[in-house]
This record gives C-alpha cells, sequence and structure tokens, in this order.
C-alpha cells in the first residue's frame, strides 16, 4: 500500500526496516531426548520450511498474468497489487512500530504540514447547521479537555478498538464512559500473549544496513506457540529482536470461563492468568500504549511456562530475559459484522440528510487477532483505498466546476453532486471481505496453535502437511498481498 501511497515514503520506511527472507516452523519432539515433563527438547523436529522472497515473486508472476487477464475481461479495478517493485525488490519487511510511526509522524508533519495532536479523546460527535451567513455547515468532533474541532464534511474513525467514532457509527450516539459499546461487547477469546522487545545494542548487534534481514521462527510447543524475530528499528540502527508467547487462560476453555468470575475485580494482573486472581475484566491492550507492561518479576512465571511448554529453540528464553519491554495481554475477537457497516450519515436537524459522514478504517472497522501479523498492513490498505475514493470524489466536483464554468454557468439545480455515500460504500465493499476473511483465518489460527496433546500432535502433523501442498505459503501470501 505505501508504494502506491508515495514511493518516497515507501523507500523511508524499507529503508528503517529489515527485509524478510524465511520462515521456519519447529515442534517439540514427539518422542525421544529426555524423559518427563519439561524436558529440554533442543531445536525440535522442523516442520515448514518458507522462502518468503522465492514465494512472493512467484505470486508476482501470478498476479501479473492475472492482471492481463481482468483487463481483458474488464475486471481491472478488482486486481490486487503485488509486492514486487518494477525494480525487482521484494516488498516484505519487518520494522519496529515506533519507527513505522515515527516515519509516518514526521512525513505528516514535514512534507504535508498535518497539524497531529496528542492526547485528544474523542468525546462526541454532532452535526452543527448553518445559521449565518459566515457559518459553515458540518459535523463537529467534542473532545474530553472541552474542546471541540470543526465543521467537517467527513471524519474517519481510525481511534482502534474502544473506537468512539465506531461507536456512533453502530448506535448514533457517543457515550460518556472511557470504554465505547463496540469494545465493551468484544468476546474475550480465552488466549492470551506476552511478548518482549529487545532493543538492539550497538556493541554487539548489526545495524539494519548489516544484518542479512529477518527471519519468522516459530516454535510449537504443548499448549504454546512462540514466534520470534528481528525488527529494523532505524535506518543504520542496531536491529532489535521480538518473542511472542501464545498460549491459553488456563481459567478459560475456548471463549468459555471455567467457573463465574468476580465481578468486583480488576483486569487480570499475571501472565499465567490464575485463578486467584480470576476476574471479569481481561487487559487488552487496545491503544498499543507502553504504559501497560507487566512487571519484570513475571518474566519468571514466563520461563517456567516455556519449560512446562517443552518449547523448542532457546531464543524466546533469551529476548525474554533481556527483554528492555515486556507485556502480558489477552486477545479479544471483534464481530465484524453490524448493521451500518462502516459508515453513518450524521443527520442535520432538519430532514435528516445532510450529505456529511463518519467512517470507519483500521482497527476501529476491524480489529483482529494477531496470529497473522496483518493488522498495521490491513490499516495502510484502508488508508490508500479511502484516499482514493475520496480523490475520486473532489475529482467529480472539479470536473463538475470546470464543465459548468466552460457552459458560461449552470444553475446549482441543474449540477448532480457526486454521490459520496456510493463511493465510502464502495470503500467498505472492497475491503469488508479481506479484512473479515484475515479476521476469521487469524482466530482460527490462534486455537490451533495452542493446541496440547493429542489436539497438539495433530497441530504439528496439519501444519507439515499443510507446508508440503502449498496450502501454507498460500495462506501467508493471501493474508500479505494488498487488496484495495
Amino acid at each position: 500500500a505505501l508504494e502506491n501511497i508515495s514511493p518516497e515514503l515507501r523507500v523511508k520506511v524499507t529503508e528503517a526496516g529489515l527485509p524478510l527472507k524465511e520462515v521456519v516452523s519447529r515442534c517439540r519432539p514427539w518422542f525421544g531426548g529426555n524423559d518427563g515433563e519439561g524436558k529440554d527438547v533442543g531445536e525440535g523436529w522442523k516442520i515448514l520450511e518458507l522462502d518468503v522472497s522465492n514465494a512472493i515473486r512467484e505470486r508476482a508472476r501470478a498476479d501479473a498474468n492475472n492482471a492481463v487477464a481482468a483487463d481483458e475481461n474488464g475486471n481491472g479495478n478488482e486486481r490486487e497489487f503485488g509486492l514486487v517493485t518494477d525494480r525487482g525488490e521484494v516488498l516484505a519487511y519487518t520494522i519496529l512500530r515506533g519507527t513505522l510511526q515515527r516515519i509516518l509522524y514526521e512525513e505528516l508533519v514535514e512534507t504535508h504540514g498535518v497539524d497531529v495532536q496528542f492526547r485528544k479523546s474523542l468525546r462526541g460527535i454532532s452535526y452543527s447547521p448553518n445559521e449565518g451567513s459566515d457559518d459553515i455547515e458540518g459535523i463537529t468532533c467534542r473532545f474530553r479537555d472541552g474542546e471541540t474541532s470543526g465543521p467537517y464534511d467527513l471524519v474517519i474513525g481510525c481511534d482502534g478498538v474502544k473506537s468512539k467514532v465506531k461507536e456512533y457509527v453502530d448506535f448514533g450516539i457517543t457515550g460518556e464512559s472511557e470504554t465505547s459499546s463496540s469494545s465493551s461487547s468484544a468476546i474475550y477469546s480465552g488466549i492470551r500473549i506476552t511478548f518482549a522487545v529487545q532493543e538492539g545494542d550497538v556493541a554487539t548487534e548489526p545495524t539494519n544496513v548489516e544484518s542479512d534481514g529477518a527471519r519468522f521462527t516459530q516454535a510449537f510447543g504443548n499448549g504454546a506457540y512462540a514466534l520470534t524475530t528481528s525488527y529494523g528499528a532505524g535506518k543504520g540502527r542496531p536491529v532489535a529482536r521480538g518473542a511472542f508467547l501464545v498460549y491459553g487462560d488456563e481459567n478459560y476453555i475456548g471463549p468459555f470461563p471455567k467457573r463465574k468470575p468476580d465481578t468486583k475485580g480488576d483486569a487480570i494482573s499475571s501472565p499465567r492468568a490464575s485463578s486467584k486472581e480470576f476476574t471479569l475484566q481481561v487487559d487488552e491492550n487496545a491503544d498499543w500504549t507502553q504504559n501497560n507492561r507487566v512487571p519484570k518479576e513475571y518474566i519468571t512465571e514466563c520461563m517456567e511456562l516455556l519449560k512446562s511448554a517443552e518449547m523448542p529453540g532457546n531464543d524466546v528464553a533469551n529476548i525474554v530475559r533481556n527483554s528492555d519491554r515486556f507485556f502480558d495481554l489477552g486477545v479479544y475477537f471483534h464481530n465484524p459484522f453490524s448493521w451500518n457497516g462502516w459508515i453513518r450519515e450524521v443527520p442535520d436537524n432538519m430532514n435528516g440528510k445532510s450529505g456529511k459522514f463518519c467512517v470507519l478504517a483500521g482497527d476501529a472497522a476491524h480489529a483482529m487477532p494477531p496470529f497473522l501479523g496483518q493488522g498495521g498492513n490491513q490499516a495502510m490498505q484502508d488508508a490508500y483505498m479511502l484516499a482514493s475514493k475520496i480523490y475520486e470524489y473532489n475529482e467529480q466536483i472539479q470536473m463538475q466546476q470546470t464543465r459548468a464554468s466552460l457552459n458560461g454557468g449552470e444553475s446549482e439545480e441543474s449540477l448532480v453532486e457526486p454521490n459520496l455515500k456510493s463511493l465510502l460504500k464502495e470503500y467498505e465493499h472492497r475491503r469488508w471481505l479481506p479484512t473479515t476473511s484475515i479476521t476469521a483465518k487469524a482466530a482460527l489460527l490462534g486455537y490451533l496453535e495452542i493446541g496440547s496433546g493429542i489436539f497438539g500432535n495433530f497441530r504439528d502433523t496439519f501444519f507439515f502437511v499443510m507446508g508440503k501442498i502449498g496450502v501454507a505459503k498460500k495462506v501467508f501470501l493471501d493474508a500479505a498481498t494488498p487488496k484495495m
């Protein structure tokens, strides 16, 4: 998506990241090694190996053939966007979230002069009518600090899973509580994620320029799953390392609690979510902030979990032990279906038809489990697709005005205004199916990855077979290939 938004911006991002080279999956041995729970399983058995660069190039060649066929059939607008540039560069990189945010922020402020304001929390949305010759009608946004902003023709809600804009789109109102109605209806999956980030050491780690690229190393243990990789932290900066440990909450069977929670408690604070601390609320880092880390002493519990799960390899333990940031979060499922979809017209006070809209993008539109790593990628694609529809609308307005000027001026009654709602619906229709598909696949994948006992053996066999027949590669590339 970045290549289509701005090639120059894409270069800045890729120069700060690490090229993704391969995906390797290993499982604990089913037999052999030391006896007993928590045995040392070494590197385990390799069940999947995917050369990412070659796989993407193969997909690009197939996409090129499909694009030709689509053009011949008049379906060119429905094509997928490949991950290989005209210069042959494979656009698959890893980058720290904070590094990417910094680059995008600098691009907005320095290149486009956008006024980015922090610590602004939306409180309400209303319609402001034209009450005088100097007034402009439109949508007014009210914030918790008492300030207002507007009026606007269009408000785009990119405010995450606790989106107040989504609350307005779904219900036509915005409440006063800190949590929106849409976020409170999310379902706790019974799956938890511990993740750790180890910043690169200038003395010991290569920079992203010196590194030979990133590898996703997956490890399947007994009732748990782990992923380790390296991340670009900026051009010329030492690479960072990340480890993710996915496991089931011992108080849940899937999304169902084993016993009634204590409604008076606070959020679960232990990585193991022990029964002594079992409460109704389960923490979710909805805003991906850095202020809800868990204390370092929970690292000991994480290490015990790795041992009991007989996790192959030692990368996870090393990264967790040396981590600079350490988190433990609950995974939630958010319903991709809603009566109003991603768009709602903000009614005026007279006839209810104002032509002013709220529209959703990113997690506000389609919060998804993280097991395919597609949340940020899909948000980028939303941005591109939505921007293209807004551009199309503005271009139609400009062409209409130009035509009227050339014709010596036409009456306002003879001018048919382009339909903004239909263009926004085109954006939603194009993006809903791929994001919903990824959400469903990611939810299924999360439960499959944490199988234990005989179910763990089935999982290992499943991934081995799917890798051999090419299904695993297809799922990976289908999620990663932009559809806009």
